[in-house]
């Protein structure tokens, strides 16, 4: 190619470097939206789903010239470059949260990022890895732009505009903007059947920055945060009693927790499913809750839900593991305090994500194990899990230790993206919809080989063993992927067993709507503590269950839908989209009909659910920033309402 042609058309793309950026910027977000329309058979919804990005990154874009042809100098020049930059990064990063989750990028899915950014990037490079299409797409062109953008900001090249073309560019632009703004509105107005396009027609920039000037006033968490009204009581202020018609029962009790593991991937959903046989046979040996859900879909918020039976603070933040005072009224700490239980909490996981050890803490465990206490690094799988086998001779070790009567809770973390297992179970699958299958096979198999290894210490009748579920997982089934965001069952309903020899009827099956936040007063009943006056926002839900109850759910992120069930009715509200809708799961289970409410049931719903968020936020109790060190290796420091975690082998209190 003549050096003559290259140089004039670089001069000719340099000259009008943001309007180059802009529409790269435009071009990437109609690319993953048309592939985003196709995953999920929309297409015939393509013009609505743009309509927005087009008028707002062609203002964008207008504005931008505007400012050059009324201060035509470098350095008006460098900031709108500078500015076209950031919008086209922006898109770049929605492009990929929307190809990896199924929906638009929000600011505060970025907090992670800032708070613990190794974990975080740790996550955003496998899925790079595990998606080597998507990153090539994405980067590539990424890096030709990044060079052209510090090329033009070191060789401004100015234009000099025709006024009057100028002129008639401007108007042209403006009537699109202005024709995309009407038909995408007229549209937006009737609705779609489909459950994931009303985020879809959004533009990712413009609901940026609106998210973060306006967020906060939704759910009105600023004040809350300030000034927090709820406290979570300390294991010492509360004495649960004993039940007046017989005694505590000194079974050992045996947690298991599941990570995401959606209810409809398990033979509980499907006997004919060969994915947790082992599973469904526990079930058939005591008592199954045929519709339990998560109330928040995030693993540190459902392990305090799970056991202190109370509602985690509804928010954006690690509140449950930022230090106690004194750990808090749990299962753990009634059992320990009141039957001299011994306690430990046992993961395959990393302990330093999200501070897990500082959350144990607070919950009163007296020992912890997670994936840096493995001897065999070999054993690591992923950036974040390791082969739960290897737990299960310190488990024992455990157990072994003491005649006392134990709490022993298990997470298994296998069945966490980027769903790996050992070589020694299976040839890894290639899809990330089979490798789940496969961890979700290999997770059921590690349950079957624990339990036999409580057989073999003659524990399987003087055992209360509790199996559940943290969160499900999303694989597009309403054209979304992952846990944080998503209202619908496939993240929200969980698995939850309990078999307890002379204790629950073997084959019972409860069907009414239980809650994570009922397993501690279940199980505590179970054990014959009379748990009504505890204040525990759960409930016993082996006995009976009010019809009129609500059970609450929420996502993580702070713009998550929320809401609640109520008589077998679903109402979700959409806080990015200022929306209610309503499923009627006795007649669709699958979530497929939905009915957008209008008026002023909107607003009393909204206001309902918002202020349970809002009401769920705690005081923490401690000073501002600290650091502290548990369990003779794990230094500990807080924030405000975050936490982190170091392991320092060998380190004591």
């Amino acid at each position: 190619m003549p050096n003559w042609f290259t140089h004039k058309f670089y001069a000719l793309l340099a000259a009008r470097a943001y309007s180059v950026i802009i529409f790269g910027a435009l071009f990437c977000t109609l690319a993953v939206k048309l592939f985003h329309c196709f995953r999920t058979n929309c297409v015939n919804e393509y013009f609505w789903w743009v309509a927005a990005d087009i008028s707002v990154l062609l203002a964008i874009e207008l504005v931008l010239a505007v400012c050059c042809f009324l201060w035509p100098s470098r350095y008006v020049f460098r900031e709108v470059v500078i500015f076209a930059a950031v919008i086209y990064t922006w898109s770049v990063m929605n492009a990929g949260w929307l190809i990896r989750t199924g929906t638009q990028i929000l600011p505060t899915v970025l907090l992670p990022l800032f708070r613990d950014p190794v974990n975080s990037l740790a996550i955003i490079f496998v899925s790079l890895v595990k998606m080597p299409a998507v990153a090539v797409v994405l980067l590539a062109p990424s890096a030709v732009a990044l060079a052209f953008f510090f090329y033009v900001l070191a060789r401004p090249a100015l234009i000099n505009y025709n006024r009057k073309r100028f002129l008639s560019r401007a108007a042209i632009c403006a009537v699109i903007i202005v024709a995309g703004i009407f038909f995408g509105g007229v549209n937006f107005k009737q609705g779609s059947a489909h459950a994931a396009s009303g985020g879809l027609r959004y533009n990712c920039q413009l609901t940026a920055v609106i998210s973060l000037l306006f967020g906060n006033v939704r759910h009105k968490t600023n004040a809350a945060y300030a000034d927090p009204v709820r406290r979570i009581p300390a294991f010492d202020e509360i004495i649960i009693p004993a039940s007046a018609d017989r005694q505590p029962v000194n079974h050992n009790v045996v947690i298991i927790v599941l990570e995401g593991i959606q209810y409809n991937y398990t033979s509980l959903a499907d006997k004919a499913s060969n994915l947790t046989p082992y599973l469904l046979t526990v079930a058939g040996q005591g008592v199954e809750f045929t519709n339990a859900r998560s109330t928040v879909t995030h693993t540190t918020k459902s392990l305090f839900s799970l056991l202190t039976g109370r509602f985690p603070s509804v928010s954006q933040d690690l509140a449950e593991a930022v230090p106690a005072v004194k750990p808090y009224l749990s299962i753990v700490t009634v059992l320990g305090r009141q039957l001299n239980f011994r306690t430990a909490f046992f993961q395959s996981a990393k302990g330093n994500f999200e501070a897990r050890p500082s959350l144990v803490h607070n919950l009163g465990y007296d020992n912890f194990f997670a994936r840096e206490d493995l001897s065999d690094p070999n054993g690591f799988i992923g950036y974040l899990g390791s082969d739960e086998f290897l737990m299960l001779k310190s488990i024992v070790n455990w157990i072994r230790s003491s005649e006392t009567p134990f709490l022993l809770t298990v997470l298994c973390s296998v069945t966490h993206d980027p769903y790996e297992v050992p070589e020694w179970f299976a040839e890894p699958a290639g899809q990330p919809l089979d490798r789940y299958r496969q961890s979700i096979m290999y997770t059921d198999a590690f349950i079957e080989a624990f339990d036999k290894e409580l057989a073999l210490l003659g524990l399987t009748d003087n055992t209360v063993f509790c199996i559940i579920g943290d969160h499900g997982e999303a694989f597009g089934e309403h054209g979304l992927f992952g846990h944080e965001r998503i209202p619908f069952d496939e993240v929200l309903r969980i698995p939850w067993v309990i078999r307890a020899p002379s204790l629950v009827q073997a084959g019972r099956k409860v069907d009414a709507a239980v809650s994570s936040i009922d397993l501690t007063p279940t199980q505590l009943a179970l054990l014959g503590f009379d748990t009504g006056s505890a204040g525990f926002d759960g409930l016993d839900v082996l006995g009976t269950v009010p019809a009129d109850r609500r059970v609450y759910f929420s996502g993580w992120i702070r713009e998550s839908p929320a809401g609640f069930i109520d008589k077998g009715r679903k109402f979700i509200y959409n806080p990015t989209a200022a929306v209610v809708t309503v499923y009627d799961l006795r007649i669709d289970p699958f979530e497929t009909e939905r009915l957008e409410l209008s008026g002023q049931q909107v607003q009393e719903i909204a206001t309902e659910i918002g202020n349970w968020r809002t009401d769920s936020i705690f005081k923490v109790g401690r000073q501002r920033t600290g650091e502290s060190v548990f369990f003779g290796s794990w230094h500990c420091r807080w924030e405000g309402r975050v936490c982190s975690a170091k392991y320092r082998r060998g380190q004591k209190d």
